[in-house]
């Protein structure tokens, strides 16, 4: 296994960190925390013309058609610069979910405006309680011949008022399946017009655009279910195990960022005539933190590389957020702490880390379910020797 990158994957990194750097300074993030939509709209205009919206998106759909490692590179460059942007949620999730999911019409019909940055996907999926399971899944979805009807509650959608199309996971009423609902802003507007959906801003530590979304008797027709109606919970969990690694590659990158900000303060503040780096009690945090990135990084890279082999991944990206979200978590920590009460400050750049940091560990499968998922593999290969 060589985890080193060739020469297109290192132009590549280059080519993304410095779009990142000239268009995504933490200044511009500033600006956009608690607005709508959100993001810097420019930012995604130029990613997607670079063709960065379609990175892992087939070629015959417009996109480049490249791996999971190239993935992870433009995952780990936004995490640097903390890139809020539809991204990962529609260029990642709701593409791979219709990769694996949906049907040949559909992929014909809306991969390629994923890939050129067109539309705008986004997925809800979470629900209050503990919906990361199949059984936390109680929306419902009552369905006909010619119509489907959607009720339930839906929490933390990204970019929900801006998005132009919505992926709804939910329950076949009467029975066990799991489907999705393809709800285009047409007939998401028109709903909320009849109070057949609700939208609410939901706070958050991050500020991010999250909303919770109400279903009451919302209809769609029959062909706006993904797959033709067939149980997609084989799909989403496929979709979720690539979307892990693009949340643990953005961990990651977000997780060196932030500590190069703390080396780079500790050389400069000062402190009894001398910079405050060179004293143990600090410069043990900094090293420790440096191997946690550096060995966070090689798991994220070793399941980037099996996905890519064709070779079973989704524990490894299971694995790979669960210790690259502890890592941010980590790397965020210490530099409040270098920081000292400067740190916790609005005009300091640590608490931008520190607030997304335990936010992205927590949604998206949260600790707890990862460490079920991962010690069911274990247990599973266990019983099979």
């Amino acid at each position: 296994m060589d985890l080193g990158f060739n020469e297109e994957q290192i132009m590549l990194r280059d080519m993304t960190r410095k779009i990142c750097e000239e268009m995504m300074p933490l200044t511009v993030l500033r600006e956009h925390e608690g607005t709508e939509p959100g993001y810097a709209i420019a930012f995604w205009q130029q990613i997607g013309e670079l063709g960065l919206t379609g990175i892992a998106i087939a070629e015959p759909f417009d996109g480049m058609g490249l791996g999971a490692v190239e993935s992870s590179i433009v995952a780990e460059e936004f995490g640097r610069v903390l890139a809020v942007s539809p991204y990962l949620g529609s260029s990642v999730l709701a593409a791979s979910l219709l990769e694996h999911a949906g049907s040949a019409q559909q992929k014909n019909e809306w991969l390629g405006s994923i890939a050129r940055g067109d539309r705008v996907f986004s997925v809800a999926a979470s629900e209050p309680g503990n919906s990361a399971d199949r059984e936390g899944i109680r929306a419902s979805l009552q369905c006909s011949d010619e119509f489907a009807v959607l009720n339930g509650e839906k929490q933390l959608v990204p970019f929900a008022r801006s998005a132009d199309v919505l992926i709804v996971l939910a329950r076949v009423q009467g029975g066990g399946d799991i489907v999705a609902a393809v709800v285009d802003r047409a007939t998401l507007d028109k709903g909320i017009a009849a109070g057949a959906v609700s939208m609410t801003y939901q706070a958050n530590h991050a500020m991010d655009p999250l909303y919770k979304i109400q279903f009451n008797e919302l209809q769609l027709p029959r062909d706006q279910l993904l797959g033709e109606g067939g149980c997609i919970w084989s799909g989403w969990e496929k979709a979720m195990a690539q979307h892990m690694l693009s949340l643990a590659s953005y961990a990651i990158g977000a997780a060196e960022r932030v500590h190069e900000i703390s080396v780079e303060y500790a050389k400069y503040r000062r402190a009894f005539g001398r910079a405050i780096g060179g004293f143990q009690s600090i410069a043990h945090y900094l090293a420790e933190v440096t191997v946690a990135i550096e060995g966070a990084r090689t798991l994220v890279y070793e399941a980037a590389w099996c996905k890519d082999e064709g070779r079973g991944y989704q524990h490894l990206a299971a694995m790979a957020k669960l210790q690259a979200s502890d890592v941010f978590c980590r790397a965020a920590a210490v530099a409040i702490q270098v920081h000292g009460g400067l740190g916790y400050t609005i005009e300091a750049d640590p608490q931008l880390f520190y607030r997304r940091a335990k936010q992205l560990e927590m949604t998206h499968w949260g600790p707890d379910y990862l460490e079920q998922q991962i010690a069911a593999h274990l247990f599973s290969d266990r019983e099979c020797a």
